[in-house]
């Protein structure tokens, strides 16, 4: 979930630009890659329709988890 954040966000601030990888800091900072990675979206996103699909990404990732 937060590298599919993280790589949405950064092809809307720099479109065409190879995605950096968010790296695997391993289960403990699972959460705290998540927060950063929805944050940096938060900041990039410029349309409602751009944030439907974010919100429509959290939810089937929420599903996923079971929470």
């Amino acid at each position: 979930m937060a590298r599919e954040l993280s790589r949405w966000a950064q092809a809307l601030e720099e479109p065409g630009s190879e995605p950096r990888e968010m790296p695997d800091a391993g289960m403990f900072a699972v959460a705290d890659q998540i927060l950063v990675a929805a944050h940096d979206l938060a900041v990039a996103v410029r349309s409602d329709e751009q944030v439907a699909e974010a919100v429509r990404l959290v939810e089937e990732a929420r599903q996923r988890a079971g929470v």
